[in-house]
């Protein structure tokens, strides 16, 4: 398990919102205007980086590394 510094927790928040927001925006473009492939890579980078987000906000024992 690789050590993830919680100091940028709040850099990886912001940046999800952001994308939240832009992948809001593009759905809310008729279906024929949607950029389609632009829109696949921002989902797959938001699953991404909400994943990364729980990472960072769970507790973990600082012996073993383990969720509390």
């Amino acid at each position: 398990m690789a050590v993830k510094f919680k100091g940028f927790r709040s850099v990886f928040v912001e940046k999800l919102a952001k994308h939240k927001r832009l992948i809001k925006e593009e759905l809310e473009r008729p279906s024929s205007e949607r950029r389609k492939e632009w829109l696949k890579k921002q989902l797959q980078d938001t699953r991404r980086l909400k994943k990364l987000v729980e990472e960072l906000s769970e507790e973990r024992c600082p012996h073993c590394g383990e969720k509390l």
